[in-house]
C-alpha cells in the first residue's frame, strides 16, 4: 500500500484546526505497513473529535494492539487515554478501569519521561469516579486538579476541571454550586481562547438552569452553545444542544417546536452511532406523547428509552424513564404496576446518589 508518511503530520495539523472530517479523508482505508498504529490512532482521534465514541473506541483498540509499549510508550499511552475516555463516556466503566490500570502501571514505571501522561491518567481516574456516581470522591479529586492547573495558569485545563466539577455537583444535587462552576469554567475557557470549551460550559449551564426551572435562561444558553458548535464538526455537541433545546421547548409547552429539535438531535446522534444519547431523544418524545395524552406512543417511546439506558448503564436515564413510565401506567389505571416501577426507579436513584426523581422541571 502506497502511503506517504507526511500525511500523518498533515492529519495532526487538521485535527488541531478542528477539521477531523478532512483529516479522515487523508487517511488510507487500510492500515499501511509500518504506520498501522499511528494511522489507527489518528482515525480514532478524528472520530472522537466528531463525537463518535463507538467508532473511536474500535480504532483506539486497534492502535493499542498494533503498538509495542517498549518501542513507543507515548503512542500506546495516548491511545490508552483515548480509549479510557471513550469507554467512560459509553458507560463501560469496568472496562475503562481495567485499561486505566494498565496505563497507570506502565506510566508509573517511566515516571520522569511520562509525567504528563501519568497526570492525565490520574485525572481519568477521578473522572471515572464521577461517572460511577462517587460524587463526593470525584469532587475532592477534581478540586485538587483545579488547584494544580490554577497554579500553572493553565486556563484550559482549569476550565475543563471546573466543567467536570459542575457536572458532579449537578448530579449530587448542589445546583447553585454547579451553576457557579460552569460560569467559572466558561470564564477560564474564554481566558484560554478555547471557544469549544466555552461551548461545552454553555451546555452545562443550559442543563443546570433547566433543572432549576429557569427555562428561558436555559434556552438562551443552549442557543448560544448551538451557535458555537454550528461552526464545528463536533456532531455530538451539536446534537446535545438540539436535544437540550428540545427539552426546554417541551417544558415550556412548545411541543411542535420541541419535536423538531428532537428530530434534529436524533439525526445527528444517529450519524455517530450514539445509542445512549438517542435514548434521551426517545425519552423526550415519550414525555411529549404523555403530555398530549397519547399513552400508547408514550409507553412505546419510554420503553425504548429505558432499554437504551439500561444497555449502557445510564442510571440517570433509567430513573427518568422509570418515573415517566410509572406516570404513563398510572394514567392507564395500572396503578400497582406503576407503583412497582416507580419504587424501582427510586431505589436506583438513591443507590446511585442521584436526584433525578426530584427534577420536577425535567
Amino acid at each position: 500500500m502506497n502511503f506517504r508518511p507526511e500525511r500523518i503530520e498533515a492529519c495532526q495539523e487538521l485535527l488541531e484546526q478542528g477539521r477531523p472530517a478532512q483529516a479522515l479523508k487523508l487517511l488510507p482505508k487500510g492500515l499501511p505497513a509500518g504506520f498501522a498504529a499511528e494511522v489507527a490512532h489518528l482515525r480514532a482521534e478524528a472520530l472522537r473529535a466528531m463525537g463518535d465514541l463507538g467508532g473511536c473506541r474500535r480504532w483506539y483498540e486497534t492502535s493499542l494492539a498494533r503498538t509495542e509499549p517498549a518501542a513507543d510508550l507515548a503512542l500506546w499511552l495516548d491511545s490508552c487515554l483515548g480509549l479510557v475516555a471513550a469507554l467512560r463516556s459509553l458507560g463501560l466503566c469496568a472496562q475503562a478501569r481495567r485499561r486505566l490500570a494498565e496505563g497507570l502501571a506502565l506510566a508509573a514505571g517511566r515516571r520522569p519521561s511520562m509525567a504528563s501522561h501519568l497526570e492525565r491518567l490520574r485525572l481519568e481516574e477521578v473522572l471515572l469516579d464521577r461517572a460511577e456516581g462517587l460524587y463526593g470522591k470525584s469532587i475532592r479529586g477534581l478540586k485538587a486538579f483545579q488547584r494544580t492547573f490554577r497554579r500553572r495558569r493553565d486556563w484550559a485545563g482549569e476550565g475543563f476541571v471546573l466543567w467536570a466539577l459542575g457536572g458532579a455537583r449537578r448530579f449530587s444535587g448542589d445546583l447553585a454550586g454547579s451553576t457557579e462552576d460552569f460560569l467559572r469554567s466558561r470564564s477560564r475557557f474564554r481566558k484560554a481562547g478555547d471557544g469549544i470549551g466555552e461551548g461545552y460550559a454553555l451546555l452545562g449551564l443550559g442543563g443546570v438552569e433547566r433543572i432549576r426551572g429557569n427555562l428561558a435562561e436555559a434556552s438562551r444558553r443552549y442557543l448560544a452553545a448551538r451557535r458555537v458548535f454550528a461552526k464545528t464538526q463536533d456532531l455530538f455537541a451539536r446534537a446535545y444542544a438540539e436535544c437540550g433545546l428540545g427539552n426546554c421547548l417541551r417544558q415550556r409547552g412548545l411541543l411542535s417546536q420541541a419535536k423538531m429539535r428532537y428530530r434534529k438531535a436524533h439525526a445527528l446522534y444517529s450519524r455517530i452511532s450514539d445509542p445512549a444519547d438517542l435514548a434521551y431523544v426517545d425519552w423526550g418524545l415519550g414525555k411529549i406523547a404523555l403530555q398530549e395524552g397519547d399513552l400508547r406512543e408514550a409507553g412505546r417511546r419510554l420503553s425504548l428509552a429505558l432499554s437504551g439506558f439500561e444497555r449502557f448503564g445510564e442510571a440517570r436515564g433509567v430513573v427518568l424513564s422509570l418515573t415517566a413510565l410509572a406516570a404513563c401506567l398510572h394514567a392507564q389505571g395500572r396503578t400497582r404496576e406503576a407503583e412497582s416501577i416507580f419504587d424501582r426507579g427510586l431505589r436506583l436513584a438513591r443507590r446511585s446518589g442521584l436526584h433525578a426523581h426530584l427534577e420536577v422541571f425535567t
